[in-house]
């Protein structure tokens, strides 16, 4: 008797243990996957090569502007889905849209017919929207990257993103994507998207529209 209940006892432990452990597990997985639709406003980043104010030092005694120094963020080589390599700085003077994204992403997905039609309606304007496939260590091919810009009918220039990129833009400890960063002609940050949902597809045009205005 004694015997049966204390198998009885494990079997239950093991039935909460084994519970408890799933939960845990389902609750990891959906912070790290699962899609945030949030908007940052607070992003300091700028393009390579563009001048931006620092407070560290003033530019002279006699004035209390800060001096200019170079954005932190390097002038990656960055390799594009046609066979060409590209640098963000050459950009310089347009409306720059970059996006974080992958082939298995299931907002990125949503959020490509958006930019599509961004890069098709904004180009007379001097608006370039470059995607930027993330890093996923082999998860997803060349082969089937390729085979989604042709699926999605993608129009705009599509490069891979090294670990060291994604980290300089979006910092080392950020997971989520797509994540959409809207450059004016200067070079400066106006609007930070994460995740996406219906009402980003608004907040991208607003963006666009006053980037193009302030310039």
């Amino acid at each position: 008797m004694t015997t049966d209940r204390q198998e009885n006892f494990w079997s239950i432990g093991r039935i909460i243990a084994t519970v408890i452990v799933v939960a845990m597990v389902a609750i990891i997985g959906y912070t790290l996957f699962s899609p945030r639709h949030t908007e940052e406003t607070t992003a300091k980043i700028t393009l390579p090569g563009v001048e931006s104010p620092t407070t560290a030092q003033p530019s002279s005694p006699a004035t209390s502007k800060p001096a200019a120094t170079k954005s932190a963020i390097p002038d990656f080589d960055v390799p594009t889905m046609n066979g060409e390599n590209i640098k963000l700085s050459a950009y310089k003077g347009k409306v720059v849209v970059l996006d974080f994204w992958a082939t298995w992403c299931p907002p990125c997905r949503d959020e490509i017919p958006q930019l599509v039609r961004i890069a098709n309606q904004f180009r007379s304007k001097g608006v370039e929207v470059i995607g930027l496939h993330i890093d996923d260590q082999g998860r997803s091919s060349p082969q089937q990257i390729r085979k989604f810009i042709q699926d999605f009918d993608i129009s705009y220039t599509v490069g891979m993103a090294s670990e060291d990129m994604f980290i300089a833009y979006l910092g080392r400890e950020e997971t989520a994507i797509p994540q959409t960063l809207v450059f004016d002609r200067n070079g400066k940050v106006v609007a930070h998207l994460i995740g996406y949902n219906d009402g980003h597809a608004a907040k991208l045009d607003a963006a666009i529209n006053k980037a193009i205005a302030s310039s």
